[in-house]
């Protein structure tokens, strides 16, 4: 069993009227147990060339449904370091293709994914990089 902590810090002296310290920290356990997350997809880096929703050709497969056991942990970043070049994640799986979130250049996210999604990207310009790894146990 393997022990997989994620950690979120944000720190600011400016942004609100005191100083902000805040810090969050969780050990990613398989669903319903105290289990440690067992696989990974491993750290994989892309180019999205795709522009558009729905282009087959260009997009990045980020988890394809029902590949791992629910709750797989998606990280994501985008590469980029041009303000305005985005990468748009979204939910291949539903009708209409509804578009779960977006990364600005030298964005990135952590996100408890519904398992039974496939989850794609496309970018605002071609190319644009990508860097992703899934984490949860196999199906």
């Amino acid at each position: 069993m393997a022990t997989t902590t994620a950690q979120l810090i944000l720190t600011s002296t400016d942004l609100l009227s005191d100083s902000l310290s805040l810090s969050a920290i969780a050990t990613l356990t398989q669903t319903g147990t105290n289990t440690g997350i067992e696989q990974t997809t491993g750290l994989n880096r892309k180019k999205v060339t795709s522009t558009a929703k729905g282009t087959a050709s260009g997009q990045v497969t980020l988890y394809t449904a029902d590949d791992f056991a629910a709750i797989p942990y998606l990280y994501v970043k985008n590469l980029d370091t041009t303000a305005g070049n985005k990468i748009f994640i979204y939910d291949d799986s539903t009708t209409g293709d509804p578009i779960q979130f977006q990364l600005d250049a030298g964005d990135w996210g952590f996100i408890p994914m519904h398992g039974d999604k496939t989850y794609k990207a496309y970018a605002t310009t071609n190319p644009t990089s990508i860097e992703f790894m899934v984490l949860g146990k196999d199906q």
